[in-house]
């Protein structure tokens, strides 16, 4: 049983940064694997944590449409790596979703992606460095002297079923919603029941791994060690590896209404200590 019941389309006679929303998320969700209940009270929950941050959420399996997104926002959102990218034929409606998030006038705010690999008893390390996680035909795909080079010590050790989570943006006036403690965890949610995967995995840039940004994706397995050279992202991009696995997926889960109330009460107390006004000595 498929979990989509819908796809998105552009809706006639509107800008293309705007879109019919369809059907909401928990309706396009049928869970197959892992704990049910869990996993339904979970998307019931974060679906209403977005809507309460006015974005509406949809899922898609249009990746023409992720592209186009990625194009018309290309001042705020560098462009897509090529695992999520339609253009290099990898990723289609067996293997990956998207996560759209819409505004009151159906315009999109946000977008989450995954892609699905079964590695089998390869390593995460032999696909990233054969490029076999970016490309579905490295060798010819590749750009000239494009090569990834990594030292993450668990990229050797993760194997079987897992799931790449990436492309997540966040317009600009939606930012410092919580968006990114939101969607990250609905794709994980998602992967897990779909496919049954052992393992998430994602690659940060040092820049926003050091700004706390994995963490609040929630990853706690932050491992630098990527070196992608020469790629359509980047010419030099160096990251770290970012991973969970299925235990600990389905304790985050569990633990998201908390985590959304620290993060909230975190950025009323910095907001108050911001506009709190300075006594200036008598």
């Amino acid at each position: 049983m498929t979990i989509f019941t819908t796809d998105l389309r552009p809706a006639a006679n509107r800008p293309m940064t705007a879109f019919r929303r369809t059907a909401r998320l928990p309706d396009q969700i049928t869970v197959e694997h892992g704990p049910r209940e869990q996993l339904a009270r979970f998307f019931l929950a974060a679906d209403k944590a977005a809507r309460d941050r006015g974005v509406m959420l949809t899922l898609s399996t249009d990746f023409e449409l992720l592209r186009e997104v990625n194009a018309r926002n290309s001042g705020s959102w560098h462009g897509l790596a090529p695992a999520f990218d339609a253009a290099y034929g990898g990723i289609n409606a067996s293997n990956g979703f998207w996560i759209i998030g819409t505004d009151a006038d159906g315009q999109i705010v946000t977008t989450q992606a995954a892609r699905y690999f079964d590695l089998g008893s390869e390593s995460l390390a032999d696909y990233l460095t054969s490029l076999r996680l970016f490309y579905p035909d490295p060798e010819r795909q590749k750009r000239p002297g494009e090569s990834c080079t990594v030292t993450a010590p668990s990229a050797a050790r993760i194997s079987g079923r897992i799931v790449f989570s990436g492309s997540g943006w966040v317009h600009p006036d939606y930012r410092r919603r919580h968006m990114m403690l939101i969607l990250p965890r609905i794709s994980r949610a998602l992967a897990l029941t779909k496919w049954d995967i052992g393992h998430t995995i994602s690659l940060v840039s040092m820049k926003l791994v050091q700004n706390n940004v994995a963490a609040a994706y929630g990853y706690r397995n932050i491992e630098p060690g990527i070196e992608w050279l020469n790629s359509s992202v980047s010419a030099r991009y160096e990251g770290a590896l970012v991973w969970m696995g299925r235990e600990e997926q389905l304790n985050d889960m569990a633990q998201f209404p908390a985590q959304l109330e620290a993060a909230e009460t975190r950025q009323r107390e910095m907001r108050e200590a911001a506009e709190k006004p300075v006594l200036l000595p008598a």
